[in-house]
């Protein structure tokens, strides 16, 4: 039987042995950080999970010789026995690796475990490995796009924090333009708007900039502008989305300049074709997607 077990949320306990309580800071935070990749991957990992007919099970005493296990997890650096624990009881083991968009580990021992490996925030060394692939981090759970008649009101909308100069040069270049929506907030995932709000914005606009992450080129932003039925304009940075989606039709800019340009000058019928392809695009991405996953579960 195939079993998808979601273990984010269980995170290794600190010892009463922590004299200087740096054990109970990093659980408290990869608790916390678990959490919210629970909460706000799930619906996209389910996608993902398609095609794959699976039995969701809430711990591993549900586990059974000779099941084919899905695990979803973060932190994975602090789990290796727990793994290794799992691929003896498993005729098959794979693991979705969200977070990590630090690098800070090695994590060749770790993936070992695993018969394969999906990890979303990919890196240079993961673009052609054999046993991992890379997974768009995607949307946040309960986007959508909200139908509307009439034209898109909004020619371009920023919601997010704007740490970086680039984000800084991103509201500089574009934020005397009209017909914008703007809701800035001053820490992650803090005073942020509720995801109906945010698919009523989204679905209403046209372009939306999708800025670097503070670490990695990938954020949420560029998904849900696509789940929105959005252009995406990103930043050319290391070609990093050309590599991760040869022949994408986002629109590539190096300065927030040439953003301000194209919202300025391109006519409606250039619009509607842009989000059109845009549409057909991550449709056919998605499906593929589903196929790949479903095809290296059920080998």
């Amino acid at each position: 039987m195939i079993k998808l077990f979601w273990n984010t949320h269980n995170q290794n306990k600190p010892t009463s042995n922590d004299p200087t309580g740096k054990a109970a800071r990093d659980y408290a935070r990869d608790y916390k950080w678990g959490l919210y990749h629970k909460n706000n991957s799930d619906r996209w990992i389910y996608e993902a999970l398609y095609k794959i007919q699976f039995k969701v099970i809430q711990s591993e005493k549900d586990i059974e010789k000779d099941d084919i296990l899905i695990i979803v997890d973060s932190s994975i650096e602090k789990k290796g026995n727990f793994y290794a624990k799992l691929s003896l009881v498993c005729s098959k083991i794979f693991l979705i690796h969200l977070g990590d968009e630090n690098d800070l580990y090695d994590l060749t021992s770790i993936y070992d475990n695993f018969d394969f490996v999906w990890r979303t925030f990919c890196l240079n060394k993961y673009f052609y490995n054999k046993k991992v692939s890379c997974l768009p981090i995607g949307y946040k759970s309960g986007v959508s796009i909200v139908k509307n008649k009439g034209e898109r009101k909004y020619k371009w909308a920023f919601i997010g924090t704007s740490h970086k100069s680039s984000r800084h040069d991103l509201l500089f270049q574009l934020s005397d333009m009209k017909l914008s929506f703007i809701h800035r907030t001053t820490k992650f995932d803090e005073k942020i708007i509720t995801v109906d709000e945010m698919n009523k914005v989204l679905s209403l606009t046209e372009f939306i900039p999708c800025p670097n992450g503070f670490v990695h080129p990938e954020t949420y932003r560029i998904y849900e502008a696509l789940e929105c039925g959005c252009i995406p304009i990103v930043e050319n940075a290391y070609k990093y989305y050309d590599r991760l989606f040869p022949g994408n039709p986002f629109l590539k800019i190096d300065k927030w300049a040439e953003a301000r340009s194209i919202i300025q000058r391109w006519e409606s019928e250039q619009i509607s074709q842009k989000r059109e392809e845009c549409k057909i695009w991550w449709t056919r991405y998605k499906d593929n997607l589903k196929k790949f996953i479903s095809d290296k579960i059920n080998l």
